[in-house]
């Protein structure tokens, strides 16, 4: 009798490991279904990041050296260095302190009420792909972020 009882305590441990991993390889899927869409996610958010701080940066170059257009791009994609596909676009101008009659380029002063003010302007876009496709979602999509300056005026 009491090899009967030790055969059956091992016969229902055996029964639980067994049951143990039935219930790893029901859950784990499911596991990886939430675990893939919160990944891909943080992708976004982090592209979105790095695309806001490579504008950033090509507007804290264009500070300095307002008429270097070609520098602000090439420090906005150096911002940016992580992703591929990025592309940048940069002016300067002119325009007066609450906004108006902006002048690309500072050819001409804009005739302002009280003053005019000197801008730099940068803009970054890069594509977005997700890892998978999700319903009622676009695959692919493109972070655009610009930033705007002003480092003096008269």
């Amino acid at each position: 009798m009491n090899i009967r009882t030790r055969s059956a305590r091992t016969i229902a441990l055996m029964d639980a490991e067994g049951a143990s991993f039935v219930e790893l390889a029901l859950v784990l899927p499911l596991f990886f279904l939430m675990l893939i869409p919160v990944v891909d996610i943080g992708r976004g958010f982090y592209a979105s990041i790095e695309v806001s701080s490579a504008a950033h940066s090509g507007a804290m170059y264009g500070l300095e050296n307002p008429s270097d257009t070609a520098g602000m791009i090439q420090a906005a994609k150096a911002g940016a260095s992580n992703l591929s596909d990025v592309s940048a676009t940069a002016k300067y101008g002119c325009e007066c302190s609450d906004g108006t009659s902006a002048v690309d380029s500072c050819t001409t002063t804009p005739t302002c009420t009280y003053n005019y003010v000197t801008y730099v302007d940068v803009s970054v876009t890069s594509a977005y792909k997700t890892v998978f496709g999700y319903p009622g979602l676009p695959s692919s999509m493109n972070i655009t972020r610009e930033f705007r300056l002003r480092p003096g005026g008269d």
